[in-house]
């Protein structure tokens, strides 16, 4: 992995609302994680399978702040491709209506020709997508309201 590519990678965790990026690429491995005090320093280390990223749960603007605790809206970490799938010949990670866990891998981003996995903050139940599959998306774009585990 070239210095200009460690380089975007850092650029873009800074931009966006990520707090930590893991990659690994031809074997090497470089985590970026965002502090509030200092710059984001890259760290090599051991070989891993995927980027994992874990999106901040973003509470519902428009309801009530009772509500505002358990509806919630899942936002897109940073700038690039939504895919609902692993893959173009698998079924979609999460549809409406499934219970999640916290941590569950939800949908995947490709952001400068790497995928990686985001995974729900909370558990509860998928109330809506609200990215379409395949599509661009914005760094803090919706993808997914979640609503308590009671919810349907």
């Amino acid at each position: 992995m070239d210095l200009s590519k460690i380089e975007q990678l850092v650029d873009l965790v800074a931009r966006s609302s990520i707090a930590e990026l893991d990659l690994t690429q031809d074997g090497t491995r470089i985590r970026i994680l965002k502090r509030a005090s200092a710059g984001a320093p890259a760290v090599p280390a051991q070989p891993a399978n995927r980027v994992e990223v874990e999106a901040p749960a973003l509470h519902h603007p428009e309801r009530p702040a009772a509500e505002a605790a358990v509806d919630i809206v899942v936002p897109a970490p940073m700038h690039g491709i939504f895919y609902r799938a692993a893959a173009p010949d698998e079924p979609p990670l999460v549809e409406v209506g499934a219970r999640i866990e916290a941590g569950q891998k939800i949908c995947i981003i490709e952001a400068m020709k790497t995928f990686i996995d985001i995974a729900a903050e909370a558990p509860g139940i998928v109330l809506a997508v609200l990215a379409e599959n395949g599509e661009e998306i914005a760094a803090g774009q919706a993808l997914f309201r979640i609503g308590p585990a009671g919810s349907s």
